[in-house]
């Protein structure tokens, strides 16, 4: 694929989305910083609720003293929230609240306590320092001695490097600073303006490093000096000061995603945040409780959003900067999350490469094993971008992930987890961009996989769209590479860490679109080869298109895979003639032994032929439209599947099954926040 087609397809998925509308503006009444990755927040239209109302104003007008009317509001969170009563809603007037509150009332079913932004304002919740964005020009001095474009804080701030122990992290994972906490990123932030991370560095020689090329002989962590991570912030322990660099990027093929804008801290209000361990908003222990039209951000490696032994709990229409991770859940159940935005610590020149070795490995979303089991789950209509990793779905019973839009993950997109008796996951109707792993598994404990499983429950992966072409950014270059090529790797669709045993999946009627080939030339995108060893997987009805190289054919060895009605092309000119890439396979030894799991045998039931969307081509991508003409062989051409198996669009496909996300005639959908992002990529029609 050509430099341009790249830059296309990076285009789509990057910066199609960016929001002009009510941007947090700089002092001077322009962008200093660089261009939004995604939308921006925008005021609340939500009109007032009937029921009892208090306010609360962090301006000149709130007082603690006061009745909380709107004529005459609160001040602070703190002592708004301990006023709470069932049937009670909190508007937060606009403006900046620099707290950490923590709710400490239940509602009822019948009076749920509602917590929102007031109609028509930007109410924002923020963990960080107030001075860095409200008085910059007296926030940082030049720091002499350092590297060209270092500046430090007038202030210094003893008491950061307090030691707190990690609570957030993966169940018995490796923690990623065991062993070197000194190097603890507790210096994070963002440009104040476009919301643009700034690197959280572990040590001040990357800070400082003339060049951003990883270090030719270094190997994961080891202390080198450099690569220079672009504009980002660390924190002296032994001064308490905050160093800060906003120095432009050099690196070829960076292109539109270079940092160019101000390098002078003293002239751009930014947010920064401190310390270690400390969520922004705790909801523990509470019940029947909503919370809508907010912005959080401010926090460092700690949870933005920390909810753990509460059950009805109600995010609608947040958007979420930072954390690690961005929501934490414990112990928790009735819990939906709606029309809301996370937006992680990658930058546009931020890769894999920096995050995990050389800043903040972050997670979006983390359920943890606390008792009893996480339990009804609900994610819909919301944008998970910019980031290490998404999510870490492994400890939730019932899980409802749906109408959401995923894209931009440097490393693990999904991650079920290792194999459990009692899986019960429906990931339905989103689109999946790119990510490193599109879906992952770790493996946490040997052994601990059990054999028998309930047949009834897994994880239910259907009428999505899952779309890689834009790659992520992996490995940092050790030379210059002007292409970019480096930006765009392409990743898997399933893969893991410590060969787990997979958890019993069935993937069914999805649309795949890759541009590369298939690593190892898996079979099914690596659906009918990794994982499933000791296992059982289904894969069924989908279509599967790549526009370079042939779709795998790639075996492992007989398992339990049960597949057919999918549909395999590429549009690579060499696979295209070949009228049955599968005849080969079905002489060998390996496809009789196939017919113990499945009694067609693999690729029996499975369909080469182009899928005829109604629009797929390189040069309009931006009008991509995956619907399916009426001469498709992807019509009625799938396998009936089990009636208990969910499908929202049964009904609507009328014979045998269609291949792939949307039955003929069918109308797609949106996802993301108001189902603004189309299935496809283009402006959602209103």
């Amino acid at each position: 694929m050509s430099c341009s087609t790249l830059v296309q397809v990076v285009t789509l998925s990057l910066v199609a989305l960016l929001g002009q509308a009510n941007q947090i503006k700089a002092a001077e009444g322009k962008l200093l910083s660089h261009p939004p990755m995604r939308p921006l927040p925008t005021a609340s239209t939500r009109p007032l609720a009937p029921g009892p109302a208090f306010f609360v104003d962090s301006t000149s007008k709130g007082d603690d003293a006061q009745d909380g009317s709107q004529l005459h509001p609160w001040k602070t969170l703190a002592h708004a929230t301990r006023q709470l009563k069932p049937g009670d809603t909190l508007y937060l007037r606009g403006g900046t609240y620099y707290e950490r509150p923590f709710l400490r009332h239940s509602g009822t079913a019948a009076k749920p306590i509602t917590i929102c932004g007031y109609p028509g304002e930007i109410s924002i919740l923020d963990g960080g320092l107030r001075e860095f964005c409200d008085s910059p020009a007296t926030s940082w001095q030049p720091f002499e001695g350092g590297a060209e474009g270092e500046y430090v804080s007038t202030k210094t701030y003893p008491q950061i490097d307090d030691r707190q122990v990690p609570h957030q992290f993966l169940p018995t994972a490796w923690e990623p600073m065991w062993g070197i906490e000194t190097e603890r990123p507790i210096a994070l932030g963002n440009f104040a303006d476009s919301m643009i991370p700034l690197h959280g560095y572990r040590t001040i020689g990357d800070l400082r490093a003339p060049t951003e090329f990883w270090p030719a002989a270094a190997k994961g962590n080891d202390r080198e000096a450099g690569p220079y991570c672009g504009p980002g912030l660390w924190f002296n322990r032994e001064t308490g000061r905050v160093h800060i660099r906003l120095s432009h990027n050099r690196l070829a093929g960076l292109g539109d995603r270079a940092y160019r804008g101000e390098t002078d801290p003293r002239k751009m209000p930014l947010i920064v945040a401190l310390g270690f361990g400390g969520e922004v908003l705790r909801i523990s222990g509470i019940k029947h409780v909503q919370i809508r039209d907010l912005v959080l951000r401010g926090a460092t490696g700690s949870p933005m959003i920390n909810l753990y032994g509460s059950e009805n709990i109600d995010l609608d229409h947040l958007t979420i900067f930072g954390g690690f991770p961005a929501l934490l859940v414990s112990a928790s159940k009735e819990i939906r999350v709606t029309h809301s935005a996370f937006r992680g610590l990658a930058a546009p020149w931020t890769g894999r490469g920096h995050m995990k070795y050389r800043g903040t490995a972050s997670y979006q979303v983390i359920f943890q094993n606390g008792q009893p089991e996480n339990e009804n789950i609900e994610f819909a209509w919301c944008e998970f971008t910019d980031d290490h990793d998404c999510a870490f779905l492994r400890f939730v019973k019932n899980l409802q992930f749906h109408h959401n839009y995923v894209d931009n993950f440097n490393d693990d997109g999904l991650e079920f987890g290792p194999k459990r008796r009692n899986h019960s996951m429906f990931v339905y109707q989103n689109r999946i961009g790119a990510c490193l792993g599109m879906f992952q598994q770790h493996e946490l404990e040997k052994d601990e996989s059990p054999v028998d499983h309930d047949p009834n429950t897994g994880v239910f992966v259907y009428r999505n769209v899952l779309d890689p072409r834009a790659g992520v950014y992996y490995a940092m270059p050790t030379k210059d590479e002007p292409t970019g090529e480096y930006l765009h790797n392409e990743g898997v669709l399933v893969g893991d860490h410590g060969s787990p045993i997979y958890p019993v999946m069935r993937f069914y009627h999805n649309t795949i679109i890759r541009r590369a080939s298939v690593f190892r030339d898996y079979f099914l995108f690596g659906l009918g080869t990794v994982g499933i060893s000791k296992t059982e997987r289904h894969v069924f009805n989908n279509i599967l298109v790549q526009l370079e190289g042939s779709p795998g054919m790639g075996m492992g060895v007989a398992s339990n895979l049960r597949e057919g009605g999918n549909l395999l092309w590429s549009f690579a000119p060499s696979s295209a003639g070949n009228l049955d890439p599968f005849a080969k396979f079905r002489t060998s030894k390996l496809f009789i032994d196939s017919k113990q799991f499945f009694e067609p045998g693999w690729t029996t039931l499975d369909h080469w032929a182009d899928p005829a969307f109604v629009n797929l081509t390189l040069a309009e991508l931006p009008k991509m439209d995956l619907g399916l003409k009426s001469t498709s062989q992807a019509v009625n051409s799938g396998v009936a599947l089990p009636s208990e198996w969910p499908d929202v669009l049964r009904t609507a496909d009328a014979g045998l099954p269609d291949a792939g996300a949307l039955p003929l005639n069918t109308k797609s959908w949106g996802v993301g926040v108001d189902g603004r992002i189309p299935l496809y990529g283009e402006t959602a029609a209103k």
